[in-house]
């Protein structure tokens, strides 16, 4: 992780004093040594899987612990991950699998009675934070919710368990620990191998109504019932922003000091709470340690595109996109073999998550950074599972690249070239 941070650095776009934080905090996890050792409780879950996504992204060695250990169906992406298998109502598997750890973060959360949601959400939760300090964990991170109250008179049992959790990573943890509260989470669900439930069409725009100043004020005017009105959180901004805390702070993430004792002393301190605002901006903020994902380029000198880039650049607040203007600099075109005719006949971006790094041209390039956009990336996977999406749009972007030149007025030296 310690050369992204370096590399985010170097970015002379990014303000001097992030810029200073970012190569400290790289210095200070190259003197860290070893990757951190994470351990993700509840990893095979729809936040759990996240998280797990985000810690790889990142650099750490982690780890996912659930009663089933390795799943039957494994993800590509996870493939770096560590299963192992433990029940965490045990306190011989917690005292095992806990052994070396440096942070944990919990994402277990159960539906049920109230008896079992207060056993699973509370005392399962309560007892691992209280293992993880004994083990010398330096840092927990426990995924919890924020209280619906209205929800809260028909389901008590499932926010007293949560509670109950809280006040245990406060207990043992101090400021070394982190509780998430967002409302309700969305993101692409899968429901089963076959069957997902794209939870951001309904999400990504309750999140942006109920965050605006007006509708907060409603909300709180109405009292317990106002708390319907929380907005929705993406899935991967909580991820994110658990994972910034485990390797936030510290510089080398909150590690195991001298001896095995956690750094620090955590019975000073209140712990962390972030609610759903803060959870968006400590992603977005953990998100600047890391290089942009995807490179475009485009065609400056088309007025059409230029409106439409800078609508996705306005968006692209944690600038996960590098956009290249080859109108203004197309020698950048030539490292990745792109001829400039190819370039302004139809958009080409590169894909450079993770190790692989894959040119994507017409409509996937769109799909590329749509995917890293806010409200935008609920659309790529909804294009992926309907039958004859993908060839219907890029049929229509085909036949829009060729017109698109006349629609705009674009003229090139070339007339083959076309603007797209």
């Amino acid at each position: 992780m310690a050369p992204r941070l370096f590399s985010c650095a170097c970015r002379y776009d990014l303000p001097i004093y992030l810029r200073l934080e970012l190569c400290s905090v790289a210095f200070l996890q190259c003197l860290g040594a070893a990757a951190m050792r994470l351990l993700v409780f509840g990893g095979s879950g729809f936040v759990g899987t996240r998280v797990l996504r985000s810690a790889l992204k990142h650099g750490l060695n982690v780890a996912s612990v659930t009663r089933s250990g390795t799943p039957q169906v494994l993800d590509s992406d996870l493939s770096g991950v560590e299963w192992l298998k433990a029940d965490i109502q045990k306190p011989a598997d917690l005292t095992a699998v806990l052994k070396g750890a440096d942070a944990v973060i919990s994402c277990v959360g159960v539906f049920g009675s109230n008896e079992y949601m207060r056993r699973i959400n509370g005392d399962a939760n309560a007892a691992l934070a209280e293992s993880a300090a004994a083990a010398g964990v330096g840092r927990f991170v426990y995924v919890s919710a924020h209280t619906f109250r209205p929800v809260a008179a028909i389901a008590p049992g499932y926010f007293e368990g949560k509670a109950i959790a809280e006040a245990a990573v406060g207990k043992f943890f101090g400021s070394n620990g982190c509780v998430l509260r967002p409302p309700a989470i969305y993101g692409t669900r899968a429901i089963s191998k076959h069957v997902s439930l794209p939870l951001g069409l309904v999400g990504v725009p309750l999140g942006t109504l109920f965050s605006t100043g007006p509708m907060r004020a409603v909300a709180a005017a109405l009292g317990p019932i106002g708390d319907l009105m929380m907005p929705w959180v993406s899935v991967d901004a909580v991820a994110d922003a658990a994972v910034a805390h485990v390797v936030g702070g510290d510089g080398n993430g909150g590690g195991r000091g001298p001896g095995g004792k956690a750094d620090g002393d955590t019975s000073k301190g209140d712990v962390v709470i972030l609610d759903w605002e803060d959870i968006n901006n400590a992603a977005a903020r953990f998100s600047l340690t890391l290089p942009p994902q995807v490179t475009l380029f485009w065609d400056g000198g088309c007025p059409l595109c230029s409106r439409e880039i800078a609508y996705y650049k306005w968006l692209d607040t944690s600038r996960r996109v590098d956009w290249v203007d080859i109108h203004a600099a197309p020698e950048k075109l030539e490292p990745y073999g792109i001829t400039s005719s190819n370039a302004l006949r139809v958009i080409h971006a590169i894909d450079s998550r993770g190790q692989l790094q894959e040119s994507r041209v017409g409509v996937p390039a769109f799909l590329a950074i749509w995917e890293q956009l806010p409200y935008w990336k609920v659309l790529p996977p909804i294009l992926h599972r309907i039958p004859s999406a993908m060839p219907v749009v890029a049929a229509a972007y085909e036949l829009f690249a060729k017109v698109r030149l006349r629609v705009t007025g674009r003229k090139l030296p070339n007339a083959s070239s076309q603007c797209s």
